[in-house]
């Protein structure tokens, strides 16, 4: 257990001179980490956008599909194969 606080206390140090140390290598992988994150949060936005108006446009697919069966039952119980 000693030597688990040990460590514990060892990475947080590190961690503390990394996070406050201005050398120019972290900088430029702080730099590129955030242009990442951004990357993939801008990605995840318009993919969550997409799913959206896909799910959108399928709803209204399947209310004017309802609309045209006149039955309310769709065209799932009252196809007619020409």
């Amino acid at each position: 257990m000693q030597l688990e606080a040990a460590h514990s206390v060892e990475i947080t140090k590190l961690l503390e001179y990394v996070d406050k140390k201005e050398d120019p290598l972290i900088q430029v992988v702080r730099t590129h980490q955030h242009n990442t994150d951004s990357a993939v949060l801008q990605t995840t936005r318009y993919l969550k956008t997409e799913v959206h108006r896909e799910r959108r446009k399928m709803k209204e697919s399947i209310a004017g599909e309802t609309k045209e069966d006149g039955t309310g039952r769709g065209c799932m119980d009252n196809c007619h194969i020409a």
